[in-house]
């Protein structure tokens, strides 16, 4: 994945996010969400840093898996369910 492809998925620019990650630049709430959510982190981790950031490992554990999740979320969702479906019928879904 590329600078400019999470600067979109998150609502701001390229040099936006180049400006964020150097702490150039804070961004505000709407932003840090968007970040949060596409990287599969709680607002506190990304803010902070300090708490444990347990939502991480549960989301992605390398970097195929983070595109299949960047892929599902920027799908419409009546394109999305069944690519998801497919998947799952692929392989045996784990109990919940």
């Amino acid at each position: 994945m590329t600078q400019v492809e999470a600067a979109v998925a998150i609502g701001t620019s390229r040099s936006n996010l180049t400006k964020i990650e150097t702490g150039e630049y804070l961004p505000g709430r709407e932003v840090l969400m968007a970040a949060a959510e596409f990287y599969g982190v709680s607002l506190d981790w990304l803010t902070s840093g300090d708490k444990p950031n347990s939502k991480r490992s549960a989301v992605a554990e390398n970097e195929q898996e983070a595109l299949l999740l960047y892929a599902y979320r920027a799908l419409p969702r009546d394109e999305a369910e069944p690519l998801l479906a497919m998947l799952l019928n692929r392989v045996k879904p784990p109990a919940h």
